[in-house]
Protein backbone atom coordinates (compact mmCIF):
# COMPACT_ATOMS: atom_id res chain seq x y z
CA UNK A 1 0.00 0.00 0.00
CA UNK A 2 1.41 3.36 -1.03
CA UNK A 3 0.54 6.44 1.05
CA UNK A 4 1.00 9.77 -0.65
CA UNK A 5 2.41 12.11 2.04
CA UNK A 6 1.12 15.37 0.56
CA UNK A 7 -2.35 13.93 0.04
CA UNK A 8 -2.42 12.63 3.61
CA UNK A 9 -1.34 15.97 5.01
CA UNK A 10 -4.00 17.75 2.96
CA UNK A 11 -6.66 15.33 4.19
CA UNK A 12 -5.58 15.78 7.80
CA UNK A 13 -5.70 19.57 7.46
CA UNK A 14 -9.19 19.43 5.97
CA UNK A 15 -10.34 17.07 8.72
CA UNK A 16 -8.85 19.32 11.40
CA UNK A 17 -10.57 22.36 9.90
CA UNK A 18 -13.95 20.62 9.78
CA UNK A 19 -13.55 19.38 13.36
CA UNK A 20 -12.65 22.88 14.60
CA UNK A 21 -15.60 24.37 12.72
CA UNK A 22 -17.96 21.83 14.27
CA UNK A 23 -16.68 22.72 17.74
CA UNK A 24 -17.29 26.44 17.40
CA UNK A 25 -20.46 26.48 15.33
CA UNK A 26 -23.77 26.66 17.20
CA UNK A 27 -25.69 23.41 17.49
CA UNK A 28 -28.27 23.19 14.71
CA UNK A 29 -31.08 22.41 17.13
CA UNK A 30 -29.90 24.39 20.16
CA UNK A 31 -32.85 25.84 22.05
CA UNK A 32 -34.31 28.32 22.41
CA UNK A 33 -33.59 30.47 19.36
CA UNK A 34 -33.15 34.13 20.24
CA UNK A 35 -33.86 36.37 17.24
CA UNK A 36 -32.31 39.73 16.47
CA UNK A 37 -35.41 41.63 17.61
CA UNK A 38 -35.39 39.91 21.02
CA UNK A 39 -38.22 37.50 20.23
CA UNK A 40 -37.57 33.88 21.16
CA UNK A 41 -38.68 30.63 19.52
CA UNK A 42 -39.06 27.49 21.61
CA UNK A 43 -39.20 24.12 19.88
CA UNK A 44 -39.88 20.84 21.65
CA UNK A 45 -39.75 17.51 19.83
CA UNK A 46 -42.20 14.86 21.02
CA UNK A 47 -44.04 12.57 18.57
CA UNK A 48 -46.31 11.13 21.27
CA UNK A 49 -47.13 14.11 23.52
CA UNK A 50 -50.71 15.39 23.49
CA UNK A 51 -50.10 18.78 25.13
CA UNK A 52 -46.96 20.78 25.86
CA UNK A 53 -46.93 24.01 27.87
CA UNK A 54 -44.10 26.44 28.50
CA UNK A 55 -43.51 27.88 31.98
CA UNK A 56 -41.14 30.84 31.74
CA UNK A 57 -40.00 33.69 33.96
CA UNK A 58 -41.15 36.27 31.39
CA UNK A 59 -44.80 35.21 31.71
CA UNK A 60 -47.15 34.75 34.64
CA UNK A 61 -49.16 32.23 32.61
CA UNK A 62 -48.40 28.75 31.37
CA UNK A 63 -48.10 29.15 27.62
CA UNK A 64 -49.60 26.56 25.27
CA UNK A 65 -47.26 25.44 22.50
CA UNK A 66 -48.53 24.71 19.01
CA UNK A 67 -48.12 21.32 17.35
CA UNK A 68 -46.41 21.10 13.97
CA UNK A 69 -46.07 17.42 13.16
CA UNK A 70 -43.80 15.96 15.83
CA UNK A 71 -42.77 19.41 17.03
CA UNK A 72 -44.36 21.82 19.47
CA UNK A 73 -43.39 25.45 18.91
CA UNK A 74 -43.96 28.91 20.36
CA UNK A 75 -42.53 32.29 19.42
CA UNK A 76 -42.69 35.17 21.89
CA UNK A 77 -43.01 38.87 21.40
CA UNK A 78 -39.68 40.75 21.64
CA UNK A 79 -38.30 40.44 25.17
CA UNK A 80 -36.16 42.94 27.05
CA UNK A 81 -32.51 42.11 27.63
CA UNK A 82 -32.31 39.73 30.61
CA UNK A 83 -31.53 36.22 31.81
CA UNK A 84 -34.72 34.15 31.62
CA UNK A 85 -35.59 30.71 32.96
CA UNK A 86 -38.09 28.15 31.70
CA UNK A 87 -39.19 24.52 31.64
CA UNK A 88 -41.85 22.45 29.87
CA UNK A 89 -44.93 20.65 31.14
CA UNK A 90 -45.44 17.64 28.87
CA UNK A 91 -48.81 15.94 29.42
CA UNK A 92 -48.76 17.13 33.02
CA UNK A 93 -45.14 16.20 33.78
CA UNK A 94 -42.36 18.73 34.30
CA UNK A 95 -39.45 18.35 31.88
CA UNK A 96 -36.28 20.25 31.07
CA UNK A 97 -35.35 21.19 27.52
CA UNK A 98 -33.12 18.37 26.18
CA UNK A 99 -31.64 20.79 23.64
CA UNK A 100 -30.44 23.31 26.23
CA UNK A 101 -27.45 22.51 28.42
CA UNK A 102 -27.85 25.64 30.55
CA UNK A 103 -29.55 24.56 33.78
CA UNK A 104 -29.96 26.27 37.15
CA UNK A 105 -31.86 25.44 40.35
CA UNK A 106 -34.41 27.33 42.43
CA UNK A 107 -34.95 25.45 45.74
CA UNK A 108 -35.93 21.98 44.39
CA UNK A 109 -36.96 23.08 40.91
CA UNK A 110 -34.46 22.75 38.07
CA UNK A 111 -34.77 25.25 35.23
CA UNK A 112 -33.24 25.93 31.84
CA UNK A 113 -32.06 29.44 31.17
CA UNK A 114 -31.05 31.66 28.26
CA UNK A 115 -30.05 35.26 27.62
CA UNK A 116 -31.59 37.95 25.46
CA UNK A 117 -28.56 40.09 24.52
CA UNK A 118 -28.31 43.70 25.50
CA UNK A 119 -27.16 45.96 28.30
CA UNK A 120 -28.68 43.94 31.14
CA UNK A 121 -27.78 40.40 30.06
CA UNK A 122 -24.32 41.58 29.05
CA UNK A 123 -23.44 41.78 32.75
CA UNK A 124 -24.35 38.14 33.33
CA UNK A 125 -22.59 36.57 30.34
CA UNK A 126 -19.08 35.11 30.43
CA UNK A 127 -16.77 37.49 28.57
CA UNK A 128 -13.14 37.25 27.59
CA UNK A 129 -11.92 39.00 30.73
CA UNK A 130 -9.73 37.99 33.66
CA UNK A 131 -11.69 35.64 35.91
CA UNK A 132 -11.65 35.36 39.64
CA UNK A 133 -11.62 32.06 41.52
CA UNK A 134 -14.29 30.45 43.68
CA UNK A 135 -13.09 28.43 46.68
CA UNK A 136 -15.33 25.74 48.15
CA UNK A 137 -14.68 26.02 51.87
CA UNK A 138 -15.66 23.76 54.75
CA UNK A 139 -15.36 25.54 58.08
CA UNK A 140 -15.81 24.41 61.66
CA UNK A 141 -19.32 25.00 62.95
CA UNK A 142 -21.46 23.85 65.86
CA UNK A 143 -24.65 25.27 64.34
CA UNK A 144 -27.59 22.87 64.70
CA UNK A 145 -25.42 20.11 66.13
CA UNK A 146 -23.09 20.01 63.10
CA UNK A 147 -19.32 19.82 62.99
CA UNK A 148 -18.79 21.72 59.74
CA UNK A 149 -20.59 23.80 57.16
CA UNK A 150 -19.80 24.90 53.62
CA UNK A 151 -19.52 28.31 51.96
CA UNK A 152 -18.18 29.67 48.68
CA UNK A 153 -15.56 32.40 48.55
CA UNK A 154 -14.85 34.48 45.45
CA UNK A 155 -11.33 35.88 45.15
CA UNK A 156 -10.60 38.43 42.41
CA UNK A 157 -8.30 38.00 39.40
CA UNK A 158 -4.65 38.12 40.46
CA UNK A 159 -5.33 37.18 44.09
CA UNK A 160 -3.16 34.04 44.06
CA UNK A 161 -0.27 35.70 42.23
CA UNK A 162 0.00 38.59 44.69
CA UNK A 163 0.64 37.49 48.26
CA UNK A 164 0.62 40.94 49.85
CA UNK A 165 -2.45 42.89 48.74
CA UNK A 166 -5.42 42.92 51.12
CA UNK A 167 -8.98 43.40 49.89
CA UNK A 168 -12.36 44.63 51.10
CA UNK A 169 -14.97 41.94 51.69
CA UNK A 170 -18.66 41.47 50.98
CA UNK A 171 -20.72 38.86 52.85
CA UNK A 172 -23.54 38.00 50.45
CA UNK A 173 -26.60 36.02 51.61
CA UNK A 174 -29.22 33.99 49.74
CA UNK A 175 -32.96 33.74 50.40
CA UNK A 176 -35.21 31.10 51.93
CA UNK A 177 -34.82 27.77 50.16
CA UNK A 178 -31.41 28.75 48.83
CA UNK A 179 -27.89 27.80 49.83
CA UNK A 180 -24.26 28.78 49.27
CA UNK A 181 -24.54 28.14 45.51
CA UNK A 182 -27.57 30.40 44.92
CA UNK A 183 -25.68 33.59 44.12
CA UNK A 184 -23.03 31.92 41.94
CA UNK A 185 -25.64 29.85 40.07
CA UNK A 186 -28.97 31.63 39.59
CA UNK A 187 -27.53 34.98 40.67
CA UNK A 188 -24.61 34.94 38.15
CA UNK A 189 -22.53 36.64 40.84
CA UNK A 190 -19.10 35.55 39.57
CA UNK A 191 -19.83 36.88 36.08
CA UNK A 192 -21.06 40.12 37.64
CA UNK A 193 -17.90 40.51 39.75
CA UNK A 194 -15.54 39.62 36.87
CA UNK A 195 -17.22 41.97 34.41
CA UNK A 196 -17.50 44.90 36.82
CA UNK A 197 -13.88 44.55 37.94
CA UNK A 198 -12.65 44.31 34.32
CA UNK A 199 -14.58 47.47 33.43
CA UNK A 200 -13.17 49.22 36.51
CA UNK A 201 -16.68 49.85 37.80
CA UNK A 202 -15.67 48.39 41.15
CA UNK A 203 -12.32 47.61 42.77
CA UNK A 204 -11.18 44.04 43.30
CA UNK A 205 -12.88 42.49 46.32
CA UNK A 206 -13.42 39.21 48.13
CA UNK A 207 -16.98 37.90 48.41
CA UNK A 208 -18.09 35.32 50.96
CA UNK A 209 -21.31 33.47 50.11
CA UNK A 210 -22.35 31.37 53.14
CA UNK A 211 -25.13 28.83 53.55
CA UNK A 212 -27.82 30.48 55.70
CA UNK A 213 -30.08 27.41 55.78
CA UNK A 214 -29.23 25.86 59.15
CA UNK A 215 -30.98 22.58 58.32
CA UNK A 216 -28.41 21.82 55.60
CA UNK A 217 -24.64 21.89 55.97
CA UNK A 218 -24.22 22.39 52.20
CA UNK A 219 -26.17 22.56 48.95
CA UNK A 220 -28.18 19.42 48.13
CA UNK A 221 -25.93 16.67 46.84
CA UNK A 222 -22.73 18.38 47.99
CA UNK A 223 -22.61 17.09 51.55
CA UNK A 224 -20.91 13.83 52.55
CA UNK A 225 -23.23 13.53 55.56
CA UNK A 226 -26.68 14.81 54.66
CA UNK A 227 -29.16 13.91 51.95
CA UNK A 228 -32.02 16.23 52.78
CA UNK A 229 -33.87 18.19 50.11
CA UNK A 230 -34.13 21.99 50.45
CA UNK A 231 -37.39 23.67 51.41
CA UNK A 232 -38.63 27.19 50.76
CA UNK A 233 -39.94 27.24 54.35
CA UNK A 234 -36.86 27.73 56.55
CA UNK A 235 -38.45 28.58 59.86
CA UNK A 236 -35.47 27.37 61.86
CA UNK A 237 -33.17 29.71 59.91
CA UNK A 238 -35.13 32.74 61.13
CA UNK A 239 -34.88 32.41 64.91
CA UNK A 240 -31.44 33.94 65.46
CA UNK A 241 -29.20 30.86 65.50
CA UNK A 242 -27.46 31.66 62.22
CA UNK A 243 -27.06 35.36 62.96
CA UNK A 244 -25.55 34.64 66.36
CA UNK A 245 -22.97 32.19 65.03
CA UNK A 246 -21.96 34.38 62.08
CA UNK A 247 -19.22 36.61 63.63
CA UNK A 248 -17.35 33.84 65.44
CA UNK A 249 -17.65 31.17 62.76
CA UNK A 250 -17.81 32.81 59.35
CA UNK A 251 -16.15 36.21 59.78
CA UNK A 252 -13.39 34.72 61.90
CA UNK A 253 -12.68 32.05 59.29
CA UNK A 254 -12.61 34.52 56.39
CA UNK A 255 -10.35 36.97 58.19
CA UNK A 256 -7.86 34.29 59.25
CA UNK A 257 -7.71 32.47 55.90
CA UNK A 258 -7.89 35.35 53.39
CA UNK A 259 -6.14 38.68 52.97
CA UNK A 260 -8.94 40.89 54.23
CA UNK A 261 -8.91 44.53 55.22
CA UNK A 262 -10.44 43.62 58.57
CA UNK A 263 -12.05 46.88 59.59
CA UNK A 264 -15.54 48.33 59.49
CA UNK A 265 -14.89 50.63 56.53
CA UNK A 266 -13.93 47.66 54.33
CA UNK A 267 -16.70 45.24 55.34
CA UNK A 268 -20.08 45.01 53.62
CA UNK A 269 -23.00 42.67 54.21
CA UNK A 270 -26.04 42.12 52.00
CA UNK A 271 -28.78 39.61 51.37
CA UNK A 272 -32.05 38.96 49.59
CA UNK A 273 -35.34 38.07 51.30
CA UNK A 274 -34.42 35.80 54.25
CA UNK A 275 -30.79 36.74 53.60
CA UNK A 276 -31.88 40.36 54.03
CA UNK A 277 -33.19 39.42 57.48
CA UNK A 278 -29.81 37.88 58.25
CA UNK A 279 -27.90 40.91 56.95
CA UNK A 280 -30.13 43.33 58.84
CA UNK A 281 -29.84 41.64 62.22
CA UNK A 282 -26.19 40.60 61.95
CA UNK A 283 -25.26 44.22 61.29
CA UNK A 284 -27.73 45.48 63.89
CA UNK A 285 -26.28 43.29 66.63
CA UNK A 286 -22.68 44.03 65.60
CA UNK A 287 -22.75 47.81 65.06
CA UNK A 288 -18.96 48.17 64.81
CA UNK A 289 -18.56 45.51 62.14
CA UNK A 290 -20.16 46.75 58.87
CA UNK A 291 -20.12 50.16 57.18
CA UNK A 292 -22.19 48.96 54.22
CA UNK A 293 -25.50 47.14 54.55
CA UNK A 294 -27.63 45.97 51.60
CA UNK A 295 -31.21 44.76 52.02
CA UNK A 296 -32.62 43.33 48.77
CA UNK A 297 -36.39 42.64 49.00
CA UNK A 298 -35.62 41.92 52.61
CA UNK A 299 -37.67 40.33 55.32
CA UNK A 300 -37.15 43.16 57.78
CA UNK A 301 -38.62 41.66 60.94
CA UNK A 302 -39.19 38.32 62.58
CA UNK A 303 -42.94 37.85 62.91
CA UNK A 304 -42.74 34.44 64.53
CA UNK A 305 -44.16 34.25 68.04
CA UNK A 306 -43.11 31.54 70.46
CA UNK A 307 -46.56 29.99 70.14
CA UNK A 308 -46.40 29.88 66.35
CA UNK A 309 -42.91 28.42 66.40
CA UNK A 310 -44.00 25.75 68.84
CA UNK A 311 -46.98 24.68 66.73
CA UNK A 312 -45.10 24.51 63.45
CA UNK A 313 -42.03 22.85 64.86
CA UNK A 314 -44.01 20.34 66.89
CA UNK A 315 -45.62 19.23 63.63
CA UNK A 316 -42.26 19.14 61.81
CA UNK A 317 -40.62 17.23 64.64
CA UNK A 318 -43.38 14.62 64.74
CA UNK A 319 -43.17 14.17 60.98
CA UNK A 320 -39.42 13.77 61.26
CA UNK A 321 -39.84 11.04 63.87
CA UNK A 322 -42.30 9.24 61.59
CA UNK A 323 -39.80 9.38 58.72
CA UNK A 324 -37.08 7.94 60.90
CA UNK A 325 -39.27 5.15 62.26
CA UNK A 326 -40.77 4.15 58.94
CA UNK A 327 -37.58 4.86 56.96
CA UNK A 328 -39.64 6.00 53.98
CA UNK A 329 -37.54 9.00 53.03
CA UNK A 330 -34.05 8.01 54.07
CA UNK A 331 -33.09 11.52 55.16
CA UNK A 332 -29.94 11.89 57.19
CA UNK A 333 -30.40 15.19 58.93
CA UNK A 334 -28.76 17.02 61.79
CA UNK A 335 -29.89 16.44 65.35
CA UNK A 336 -33.46 17.77 65.75
CA UNK A 337 -33.36 20.85 67.95
CA UNK A 338 -35.68 21.15 70.89
CA UNK A 339 -37.90 24.18 71.31
CA UNK A 340 -35.56 25.64 73.90
CA UNK A 341 -32.68 25.28 71.45
CA UNK A 342 -34.61 27.15 68.80
CA UNK A 343 -35.54 30.07 71.01
CA UNK A 344 -32.21 30.48 72.76
CA UNK A 345 -31.07 33.16 70.28
CA UNK A 346 -34.37 34.80 69.41
CA UNK A 347 -33.38 37.74 71.62
CA UNK A 348 -31.37 39.18 68.73
CA UNK A 349 -34.64 40.46 67.23
CA UNK A 350 -35.55 42.35 70.42
CA UNK A 351 -34.88 45.99 71.37
CA UNK A 352 -34.52 47.06 67.76
CA UNK A 353 -34.72 50.81 68.46
CA UNK A 354 -31.92 50.67 71.03
CA UNK A 355 -29.76 48.67 68.66
CA UNK A 356 -30.48 51.02 65.74
CA UNK A 357 -29.34 53.93 67.88
CA UNK A 358 -26.00 52.21 68.36
CA UNK A 359 -25.70 51.19 64.71
CA UNK A 360 -26.39 54.72 63.46
CA UNK A 361 -23.99 56.41 65.87
CA UNK A 362 -22.30 57.08 63.55
CA UNK A 363 -24.41 55.94 60.62
CA UNK A 364 -23.12 53.33 58.17
CA UNK A 365 -21.64 54.90 55.06
CA UNK A 366 -24.32 53.12 53.01
CA UNK A 367 -27.54 51.64 54.32
CA UNK A 368 -29.25 50.39 51.17
CA UNK A 369 -32.80 49.09 50.73
CA UNK A 370 -34.29 48.00 47.39
CA UNK A 371 -37.56 46.28 46.50
CA UNK A 372 -39.95 45.77 43.59
CA UNK A 373 -43.29 47.57 43.49
CA UNK A 374 -45.17 44.26 43.35
CA UNK A 375 -43.07 42.46 45.96
CA UNK A 376 -45.11 40.74 48.67
CA UNK A 377 -42.69 42.17 51.28
CA UNK A 378 -43.52 45.77 50.37
CA UNK A 379 -45.62 46.33 53.50
CA UNK A 380 -42.92 44.98 55.79
CA UNK A 381 -40.28 47.16 54.13
CA UNK A 382 -42.54 50.20 54.34
CA UNK A 383 -43.00 49.70 58.08
CA UNK A 384 -39.26 49.43 58.58
CA UNK A 385 -38.61 52.62 56.60
CA UNK A 386 -41.18 54.42 58.74
CA UNK A 387 -39.19 53.35 61.79
CA UNK A 388 -35.93 54.61 60.27
CA UNK A 389 -37.58 57.87 59.22
CA UNK A 390 -39.00 58.46 62.70
CA UNK A 391 -35.44 58.67 64.01
CA UNK A 392 -34.08 60.49 60.94
CA UNK A 393 -31.61 57.70 60.18
CA UNK A 394 -30.09 58.12 56.70
CA UNK A 395 -30.57 55.34 54.16
CA UNK A 396 -30.80 54.85 50.39
CA UNK A 397 -34.07 53.46 49.07
CA UNK A 398 -34.56 52.10 45.54
CA UNK A 399 -37.91 50.95 44.20
CA UNK A 400 -38.07 49.11 40.88
CA UNK A 401 -40.64 47.43 38.71
CA UNK A 402 -41.25 43.75 39.29
CA UNK A 403 -41.67 41.49 42.27
CA UNK A 404 -39.71 39.02 44.42
CA UNK A 405 -37.36 37.82 41.68
CA UNK A 406 -33.78 37.20 40.66
CA UNK A 407 -34.21 39.74 37.86
CA UNK A 408 -34.41 42.39 40.60
CA UNK A 409 -31.84 40.92 42.99
CA UNK A 410 -29.09 40.80 40.38
CA UNK A 411 -29.84 44.44 39.55
CA UNK A 412 -29.72 45.40 43.24
CA UNK A 413 -26.35 43.68 43.70
CA UNK A 414 -24.87 45.67 40.82
CA UNK A 415 -26.32 48.95 42.11
CA UNK A 416 -25.15 48.24 45.66
CA UNK A 417 -21.59 47.51 44.50
CA UNK A 418 -21.47 50.64 42.35
CA UNK A 419 -22.51 52.76 45.33
CA UNK A 420 -19.84 51.20 47.56
CA UNK A 421 -17.11 51.53 44.93
CA UNK A 422 -16.07 55.16 45.62
CA UNK A 423 -15.34 54.28 49.26
CA UNK A 424 -13.15 51.29 48.38
CA UNK A 425 -10.94 52.83 45.70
Amino acid sequence: MIIRTKSLKRSLCIAAFIFSWLLIMPRAFAQPQVHSDGSVTFTFHSPHARKVRLVASFSEKKLHMHRQGELFTLTTQPLASEMYTYYYIVDGKTQLDPKNDYVTRDVKLRLNFFFVPGEVADRYIDHDVAHGHVDTVWYFSTLNGMSQRRMLVYTPPGYAADSTTAYPVLYLHHGSGGDETSWTDYGRACQIFDNMISRREIPALIVCMPNGNIELDAAPGDSPYMHKQPSASNLTSMVGKYETSFPNEIVRYIETHYRIKADKSHRAIAGLSMGGLHALYISLNNPQMFDFVGLFSAQTSNKFTKERIFKVERFNYNMQRIRYVMAIMGDRVARPMTLSDKLSCIYIYDNIEEKLAAQFNPAPRLYYMAIGRDDFLQSMNRSYRILLDSHHYPYTFVETDGDHSWENWRTYLIDFLQRISPYWR
